[in-house]
């Protein structure tokens, strides 16, 4: 089975490089990745922490429900939501 990751754009890597390019408040999508074992992402929480995920799992108040190619599914409260990687 082939690995699948998000490619990373030029504004990604012009805000790589940048202070203050990416929202410090909130959750943040840094990445997503699809391996042999499944799918994982990983997000920057508000207190800077980066954390990998995967569905199932809870970060921030929020459940990831799946992930793709640069895009998170989110679920709380029974309300669906999305998280996009930064910069995109």
């Amino acid at each position: 089975m082939t690995q699948s990751t998000t490619a990373t754009t030029p504004t990604i890597k012009a805000a790589a490089t940048q202070k203050n390019a990416l929202p410090r408040r909130g959750l943040v999508l840094l990445g997503t990745f699809v391996k042999p074992d499944g799918p994982y992402a990983l997000i920057r929480g508000s207190n800077g922490r980066i954390t990998r995920v995967r569905p199932g799992d809870s970060v921030g108040g929020l459940r990831i429900t799946g992930i793709e190619s640069g895009l998170v599914h989110t679920n709380r409260n029974n309300r669906p939501g999305r998280l996009r990687i930064a910069g995109e």
